[in-house]
């Protein structure tokens, strides 16, 4: 700051700006809580504008904490980089908007999060985007069209948990000449890399098991260079710009994520053995069990388990789900998932709610479906929640 005598106002401005000392550094990445950067001169502002030099300019044209960000993530899923977003939903958008404009198609599997089946259904439509859906893989080859641009899958299936066959998605994107775009978000980069199987794109909601503790928003999507660039500018342009502090909370709980998870998996694990043997349990949803449909295509495509959801449909349909939930205390009712605390969802009136009550039963989401996001207690105080809310249905 200067050196003159200056006035109060000028002096409550500009006072009190430290800057490390060379000899130190900060032991972990500080906030960096600012919209703008300054500029020594103009061929400063060039040099970086046109990236002849590293340096930041604007919140929404990124800044250090998503940088650090991006670069965690890029590295955890093998990506050449990575652009984050402010939400989730924001980060589906760009990354759709990269490949596909006005007159484009892309294909779907119809096992989508909610949220992103009315992105598709709703929103696309208005922007001349056309979209396909399947059932399963064996339709994506009729559904493929000459102005098909990307295929859209997710690695284990909100909210059935299903997982998907994504080398035989990999073989047909290939065949075509189009890039795969994996939602990653319920497998975690600990479980499945799609990249290393083949996949183009791999997005997640950092909302969720990245962040781990239900505090923050936000998306990441990782690609190639080309796909990173294309995906920044339209970011940019969208004002998708993830808040310094947000980013700031997502690296770190990444930093925790391996510790999360194991426990959780473990935690997934016991409690699907458990409601899959209780007799006011109809079905279980779970790729560790043995009797799930895909358990084996699990155990070919995962490392370390099999993941920290499941579902499952409850005896006497909504009436017996709803005397379960009073007696629930430790497990809450939450419309979200990923955190360290076991929560449960109600996917039909909270993830698709937007759908019908026929796209609901097309996608075999029943009144009776309750979605687990288990977290990091004792198993055995969640066991013995649930067994007793299920001693009053």
């Amino acid at each position: 700051m200067s050196q003159r005598k200056l006035k109060p106002a000028t002096i409550a401005a500009h006072a009190g700006s430290v800057k490390p000392q060379s000899g130190t550094v900060p032991e972990v990445e500080p906030i960096y809580q600012a919209s703008v950067y300054r500029f020594a001169d103009l061929d400063t502002v060039d040099a970086v504008q046109e990236g002849r030099a590293e340096g930041y300019v604007y919140g929404r044209y990124g800044l250090p904490n998503h940088a650090s960000l991006e670069q965690v993530v890029a590295a955890l899923e093998g990506a050449e980089g990575a652009v984050v977003t402010a939400s989730g939903m924001g980060c589906i958008l760009v990354t759709l908007l990269a490949f596909a404009r006005s007159g484009d198609q892309l294909v779907a599997s119809r096992d989508l999060y909610g949220g992103t089946l009315a992105l598709l259904t709703q929103d696309l439509a208005q922007l001349g985007i056309e979209v396909r859906f399947v059932d399963d893989v064996q339709q994506v080859e009729q559904a493929i069209t000459s102005r098909t641009k990307l295929l859209l899958v997710e690695t284990i299936t909100n909210p059935l948990v299903r997982v998907t066959d994504l080398r035989r998605w990999v073989d047909l994107a290939r065949r075509h000449q189009l890039p795969l775009v994996v939602d990653n978000t319920f497998a975690t980069p600990l479980l499945c890399r799609p990249r290393e199987l083949g996949a183009s794109v791999v997005l997640h909601s950092l909302t969720k098991f990245l962040g781990g503790h239900s505090d923050l928003l936000g998306g990441v999507t990782c690609g190639n260079t080309q796909f990173v660039k294309r995906a920044r500018t339209l970011s940019i342009h969208l004002g998708t710009n993830l808040s310094p502090f947000d980013a700031w909370l997502a690296a770190r709980g990444i930093k925790t994520l391996g510790v999360r998870f194991r426990a959780a998996n473990s935690n997934a694990q016991t409690i699907a053995e458990f409601l899959a043997q209780h007799p006011k349990v109809t079905k279980v949803y779970y790729p560790g069990l043995p009797t799930s449909p895909d358990h084996a295509l699990a155990s070919e495509l995962f490392s370390g388990g099999y993941g920290n959801m499941l579902a499952f449909e409850m005896q006497g349909g909504l009436a017996g789900l709803k005397r379960l939930l009073k007696g629930l205390d430790l497990i809450g009712l939450v419309p979200s998932l990923g955190g360290v605390r076991t929560t449960c969802s109600h996917p039909a009136k909270t993830s698709h709610r937007s759908l019908s009550a026929a796209e609901r039963q097309r996608l075999g989401i029943s009144d009776g479906l309750l979605r687990l996001s288990v977290g990091i207690e004792d198993a055995a105080d969640l066991l013995s929640e649930l067994e007793q809310a299920l001693e009053q249905v």
